[in-house]
Order: C-alpha cells, then structure tokens, then sequence
C-alpha cells in the first residue's frame, strides 16, 4: 500500500472513532501506525458467558475480513490470523467461506484454538498462534505482530468500506435474568434498558457486573451506559462467591495471608505469565506477606507483570486468598513509591510442560460457581425505547475526547460529539441515535432521543 493511502486508511479508522473493543478501548489508528509480519484477529473470547465475538463472527464474518485486510494493508503484514476456539462451530463455517468467497485463502488462516482460559490474553494468544514470547512489559509488536479483537475488526471494516463510525455496541446479557440475550444498542444506552429487554427486574438482592465474571467490574450504577468497551452486563444474586471476592475487605486479605497462606503455590503453578517464562510469582508475594519480608523486591516488582486475570484467586487458592488483588494493590504502591518496573529479562522460556497447567473453560465456570447460567445468549432485536442517551466523552484509553456541540443543538445519528484533543492519545466519540443535546458537560454529552 502506498504512503498516501496508508495514511488516509488510517485517517477514516480516526475519524470513525474505533478502539480496541475487546476491552482496553486503545485507539485503533494508533495502534495500526506500525509495521508488523502478521496481524492476529482475536476471537477467542475467554471470559466466561460472553457471547459476543462468536455470534458477531458468524454473523459479519465478511466485514470482519474487511477490516483484517485493511489492517494487513496498512501495517504492511503479508499474513493474517484470525484465532478463534474449535468449539465456534458456526463462527469457523461462516469465516472459512467468506475467506474462500473473497478469495483470501493465501492471505488468511484460520487458527483454532482449545478451550481454555485465558486463551483471549494477548501474550497467551501470540504464543499459541506463533510460537514466540511476547517480552515482558512488552507488546505483540515486539514480535512482530499486532492484535486486534473481532468487534474492532468488523468497526476497522465499517469505517474503510462504508465510512461508518462506531455508533453502536453488541452486549451480551446474562446470569440470573429472565431472558439471555445479545442485543444490539448505541452507545450511551443505560444498562437499565438492556435488563428491561431481558425481562430482568432490577432488586436489592441481585448486583451487577460489567464485564465477564473473571475480569469484569463490579457496578452499583444500574443506569450506567453502555460503551465501546462493554460486552457483557452481568446480573448475580448479591451472595454470590463472584460477587463476594469483589466486595472483599482489601486489608483483612494481608492478615487473612498471614494467618491461612499455605505456601503451596497452586497460584504461580497455573498463572498464565509464569507460565510463558515471566518473572511473576504470586506465591513468593504471598509467603513474603505472610512473613513481614520486605527486602524481596524482586518478587514485589513482579507484580507489575501480572494481567490480573484472577485465575489465581477464583481457580486456584484452596483457602480463598486473593492473590490477583494483592498485585493490583502493589502496583499502585510500587507506582506511587516511584519503584521501577524490572528490566525485561533476556532468556524468557515457556516452563516445562506450561501447557499442562493450562485451565479449561468448563472447569473455571464450575469452580465460579455459574454453571447454570452458562446458557445461550442468541442475538435479539432491542425493542426498548429509549428516551435518552447519555454518551461518556471517555471510551477509550488516552484523553477523554473534548465536546463539539452544545446544549439545545439537534444532532443526527451518526454525528460527532467529541473530538480528539490536540496532540493528545485519544478517540472521537458519535451518537448513534438522533435527538436534541440538553447538557454537555466535561464527562458526557446527554441527548434526549425521545
């Protein structure tokens, strides 16, 4: 690809606002300024419950190979990948036809890939496609690759063929609802609005997640809109052990180390970073706050390492400490005591038999404690009408995007409400409906669509 369409590639996937929607939300004309051997479309969708990425592959596998293209083309990459579980019977079909249908078959691969978690992680997911080990603290670039989720695929493939920017949001909804289900919704819907459409009643008794079970955040706010970034809304009944390792007392978890660590370090045997030769030891932080150890800091800095993918603490730890939590708290206080992250090491190795430790799917959902609400979720038409957006100026990594209309201005869906700061990392940010802006504010734009 020439220079000068390069980079007005890169300019369409800006204008249209697309992020990494598999959850970081980093901006995709970023991330795509770079040249690469192989880009990998990342549709393995680890977490637990989701369905989005499969259905969306089966369903748009075709715009999805639009925007892995026109991602190959600008990161100059003479191969992609798209990595998906065996198991996505339907999603496997409807992109192995596309691919011969397009004509792709020199281009693009398919990669299946066991069901296990977190097979989604980049780091697990470079290794397991091309063999190579993403150096610590590092990126897919570093060898040579660039990784991008399904959604953001098929909104890259919008955005170079039709000129659409990214307006709305497949959510799946799940867990003790009425009636699971994925819909389709612009951004800013309240997540109160996708409950209504699951028949799901809001109650005291029931609280709820944004995001899967393992990696998702715990949110009080059940009229909290939706965004780029949100693929599950997550409803669990208020004594639920998903739910009570999230509402832990951080500081009873240092004393509960102290007094029930066992040492037997069943979390560093299954954490999917030392597995791949990362220097992260979850059982040393543990045994070193068990024993008031603090010269360690080696085992401490570790914890920057870690992905916070919560194996250790819902699958591994016998007498339910929380290891994950303990790196996230680290981090900050490393961060905030001006300690350094480690130099990466040299000779990063996967650990002998790594891929033996890894966690099956099935296994992770019955120790989480949500086998019965591993249930489908098929794609469903949203009926609810919607009064108001309330559309998040910040979607995405970076800088939140800076108000372009004003109060009382009529919008049309589709239209731009923010912009990108000057010489800032950052996303544009649309509406997906059309309506009359009533606030505008430094955090949001509110459009009443009634």
């Amino acid at each position: 690809m020439d220079p000068a369409r390069r980079q007005d590639n890169l300019q369409q996937i800006r204008a249209a606002g697309v992020v990494g929607a598999g959850g970081g939300g980093f901006p995709t004309h970023v991330k795509y300024a770079a040249e690469v051997e192989v880009v990998i479309a990342n549709g393995a969708e680890c977490e637990p419950l989701v369905r989005v990425d499969q259905q969306l592959m089966a369903g748009s596998a075709g715009q999805i190979l639009d925007g892995l293209v026109a991602a190959m083309q600008i990161t100059a990459a003479r191969r992609g990948v798209v990595a998906l579980k065996a198991k996505y019977k339907a999603a496997k079909k409807a992109l192995a036809e596309q691919i011969e249908f397009k004509g792709l078959q020199e281009q693009i691969e398919l990669f299946e890939l066991d069901d296990f978690y977190p097979a989604g992680d980049e780091f697990v997911l470079v290794h397991e496609v091309l063999g190579r080990i993403i150096p610590e603290f590092g990126l897919p670039l570093a060898v040579g690759a660039v990784v991008s989720n399904v959604a953001t695929l098929a909104n890259v493939g919008a955005a170079i063929v039709n000129a659409l920017p990214v307006t709305h949001r497949w959510v799946t909804v799940g867990g003790q609802v009425g009636r699971p289900a994925t819909f389709r919704v612009p951004l800013g819907t309240p997540i109160s609005a996708l409950l209504a459409a699951s028949d799901t009643e809001m109650s005291d008794s029931l609280r709820l997640i944004v995001g899967g079970p393992m990696m998702g955040s715990l949110n009080g706010d059940w009229h909290a809109p939706v965004t780029k970034t949100t693929s599950m809304v997550l409803v669990l009944p208020a004594d639920h052990p998903v739910i009570e390792r999230r509402t832990r007392d951080q500081r009873r978890q240092v004393h509960l180390t102290r007094a029930a660590c066992l040492k037997c370090m069943l979390c560093t045997e299954i954490c999917p970073r030392n597995l791949l030769g990362h220097r992260l030891y979850p059982d040393r932080l543990m045994r070193n706050l068990a024993a008031g150890v603090a010269e360690d800091l080696a085992a401490f800095s570790g914890a920057y390492l870690c992905s916070e993918c919560g194996l250790c603490a819902a699958f591994s730890c016998v007498m339910n400490l929380d290891p994950c939590t303990v790196n996230h708290d680290l981090k900050l206080k490393l961060s905030q005591a001006n300690i350094s992250r480690p130099e990466p090491a040299s000779d990063t190795k996967e650990r002998v038999f790594g891929s033996l430790r890894r966690v099956p799917s099935k296994r992770l959902i019955a120790r989480l404690g949500v086998a019965d609400f591993d249930l489908p979720a098929p794609q469903s038409e949203f009926k609810q009408v919607l009064s108001r957006l309330v559309v998040p100026l910040a979607q995405h990594a970076g800088a939140p995007a800076r108000p372009v209309v004003s109060q009382g201005q009529e919008v049309n869906s589709g239209d731009l409400l923010g912009e990108i700061p000057d010489g800032a990392l950052g996303a544009r940010v649309h509406t997906g409906l059309a309506g009359k802006v009533v606030e505008v504010n430094s955090n949001s734009v509110t459009i009443d669509v009634g």
